[in-house]
């Protein structure tokens, strides 16, 4: 009898065969082993041959398939499903569409082993949300076969992920973040599936795009889970139609029902414009603290 896995892959889908071969693709090349880890692909209801392309790499991959009905946008159920599923201790979510460099899994599961308290391990996406000038230049150089080249020049372009901003100026050790939950997103991160169950899991009444990922990760920062980014668990994701036409508005109307929802004094800053400009939770949070610290000098110069 094998041994079970020790990390899960849960994949959510729906309709989009050609990128789940990909992103199935990058997984079969991994330097950890096959019998290391299993992928379970969550079907949200979907009517094309994503079915079939699970199939094709049953030599490849340990992996397994679930399909339930379409009622809508369930991606969170379907991460909830894919976790009950998953036999592994730690579970990774992506995204279809999301291709992993070829030793993110094993950077993954050596820094969870590691860790000596629950960790939650945030991936570094290339191409997530780049300016649209960008578009053009990356299409020419994605290679489905590749992943690690295509990284390579995504970095050569300028090509990072959407929330390189925010490490520039707030550091790359996010444990130190007031509100590391407001980056995780599951399009690539990682977390103890005990840590995941006792957290409660996705609130599967988030049935629109957004919001039920960062739900969840305000839970696991309750729980004293430790965040942290590691970017050699690195991924590039392929450019495909938004799920929303304004995900910002989207992703504000989530954040101000996370605040009314938990009543935490870091969510409160959710929605908070400073200057007319729109920044980060954690730059929110640490501009309100720098301008409270000048108060105070002032006070006490008074």
């Amino acid at each position: 009898m094998s041994a079970p896995p020790l990390i899960s892959v849960v994949i959510p889908t729906y309709n989009r065969s050609d990128l789940l071969r990909h992103t199935l693709s990058a997984l079969s090349r991994q330097t950890l082993p096959k019998e290391a880890f299993e992928v379970v692909v969550v079907d949200d209801g979907g009517s094309d041959d994503s079915q079939a392309v699970v199939e094709s790499f049953r030599e490849q991959l340990d992996i397994k398939y679930f399909w339930q009905e379409d009622k809508g946008f369930r991606a969170g159920k379907a991460r909830n499903i894919g976790t009950a599923i998953a036999e592994a201790p730690y579970i990774v979510y992506i995204d279809t569409g999301v291709l992993l460099a070829r030793r993110a899994l094993e950077t993954h599961l050596t820094r969870h082993q590691e860790a000596e308290y629950p960790t939650v391990m945030v991936g570094y996406v290339y191409g997530f949300e780049v300016d649209p000038a960008l578009d053009s230049q990356m299409s020419q150089w994605l290679d489905p076969d590749d992943a690690d080249a295509t990284i390579a020049k995504l970095e050569t372009l300028g090509a990072r992920d959407v929330r390189q901003s925010q490490y520039d100026e707030l550091g790359e050790n996010i444990t130190h973040w007031p509100a590391p939950f407001d980056i995780f997103w599951t399009c690539h991160v990682s977390a103890e599936r005990n840590e995941l169950l006792k957290a409660g899991l996705f609130d599967e009444t988030f049935n629109t795009w957004g919001g039920e990922d960062v739900d969840l990760g305000v839970r696991l920062f309750q729980n004293n889970n430790l965040f942290m980014l590691d970017k050699a668990a690195c991924s590039f994701h392929w450019p495909h139609p938004k799920e929303v036409d304004n995900q910002r508005a989207s992703s504000e109307r989530a954040a101000l029902r996370i605040h009314r929802k938990y009543n935490l004094w870091l969510t409160s800053f959710y929605g908070m414009d400073l200057n007319d400009e729109k920044y980060s939770l954690n730059k929110v949070i640490k501009i309100f603290r720098e301008r409270g610290q000048t108060a105070n000098r002032q006070g006490e110069t008074a």
